[in-house]
């Protein structure tokens, strides 16, 4: 090995080196947190929610094998007995797939699809005061209340990206009495394109004058982890109380947390810690 290749092998070791710690080590000044799934369990509060309206969806088509299809249905969406599918499309970002998969089970079925997919998208999007209920049953607690404001005293700026609607996600902010810490909110409603694109991530980046490596993106799903990495995300936090898909967020995040309570340790985060 020649004296110049040896040189250029330890600058370009070097450099790495230094790479490495300056991500490490960088000082984050955003953090955005997707809603359902990462602020509170998944199963737990949509599971009954789910669950109840496709019960009102299915009385309507009057069949004699509503059981066997209210369970297959369930699991297509990603509600098992006591917890969610990975694979289910509730997960999913992709409409064409999910059309798809919705429009199979109907053939197999014998469904009306185009009847069946009103009926989701009214039984989702009108959901908000199910939602509410299925809150009031959940006690918050403490944690996730004084995370923010731990977040905030160390002068973050704190954004919600979710695909739910404004109205839902106002009621999930309060309830969990966290709504005065939060300083940008993307939902359903607003005219910015939906997760995987990044174009919430580069408004809320915008808005604060600070860099998208400057950001945090923590979420539940492959789609979230996604969404960071198309929008250049400094640090991808992927949380185990929505999707459960281990698998997946195990390979797109830089590190996996069995909950958000455990964000407070993390030394990326808070480097005095």
């Amino acid at each position: 090995m020649s004296e110049l290749t040896t040189i250029v092998l330890v600058f370009i070791s070097c450099s790495i080196n230094l790479l490495f710690l300056l991500v490490c080590f960088m000082d984050f000044k955003g953090i955005i947190f997707d809603k359902d799934g990462t602020l509170f369990d998944y199963f737990t509060v949509w599971g009954p929610v789910i669950t109840e309206f496709t019960e009102k969806i299915l009385q309507e088509m009057q069949r004699d094998d509503t059981d066997k299809i209210r369970i297959r249905f369930l699991k297509m969406l990603g509600v098992g007995n006591d917890c969610m599918y990975a694979n289910g499309l509730v997960f999913k970002s992709n409409k064409f797939f999910m059309l798809t998969r919705i429009f199979i089970f109907c053939i197999r079925y014998k469904l009306s699809f185009k009847k069946l997919v009103s009926n989701i998208k009214t039984g989702y999007f009108d959901s908000h005061n199910l939602i509410k209920d299925s809150l009031i049953r959940i006690d918050p607690g403490d944690a996730i209340h004084e995370l923010f404001i731990k977040f905030k005293k160390n002068g973050y700026k704190i954004g919600i990206v979710t695909s739910d609607t404004a109205q839902s996600t106002n009621i999930c902010l309060e309830h969990l009495k966290i709504d005065q810490y939060v300083d940008f909110i993307s939902t359903f409603d607003d005219k910015l394109a939906k997760k995987p694109n990044p174009e919430a991530l580069l408004a809320f980046c915008t808005e604060f004058s600070i860099t998208p490596e400057e950001t945090v993106v923590v979420g539940d799903a492959p789609v979230d982890m996604k969404f960071a990495k198309k929008g250049g995300a400094g640090y991808t936090i992927a949380v185990m109380t929505g999707s459960n898909d281990v698998k997946r967020l195990s390979i797109k995040a830089d590190i996996l947390y069995p909950n958000l309570k455990c964000l407070a340790a993390d030394s990326r985060l808070f480097p005095e810690t």
